[in-house]
């Protein structure tokens, strides 16, 4: 279990991170832990995509996703979205770390 405890969410996130990888066994068991965490075919097919059906989840996703390509814009833009949405800054920093994690292994 995670410090703000959202296996959904980030379930979504490593599948958004790990769409472009090019290693089928690692996106085959992202989708696996996806399930296995409760989302749908429907949620895995948008967080592949980057997005999600839940505000929350895709301020997370464009946030997580500005970061991985280094878009400093891009990111600051879906920060101050996500804060919006009521995320909070400790949130931000976990999936900040969260991202630096996932990329870090491709």
């Amino acid at each position: 279990m995670t410090e703000f405890g959202y296996e959904r969410t980030l379930s979504q996130l490593r599948l958004a991170l790990l769409s472009d990888c090019g290693c089928e066994d690692r996106l085959s068991k992202a989708k696996d832990d996806a399930r296995d965490a409760g989302l749908s075919g429907a949620e895995i097919d948008a967080a592949l995509v980057e997005r999600s059906f839940d505000v929350r989840t895709s301020s997370v996703l464009a946030f997580a996703c500005a970061l991985k390509h280094g878009d400093l814009s891009a990111c600051a833009k879906a920060e101050n979205h996500a804060l919006s949405c009521g995320l909070t800054r400790d949130e931000l920093d976990f999936y900040r770390t969260f991202v630096r994690q996932i990329v870090g292994t491709n």
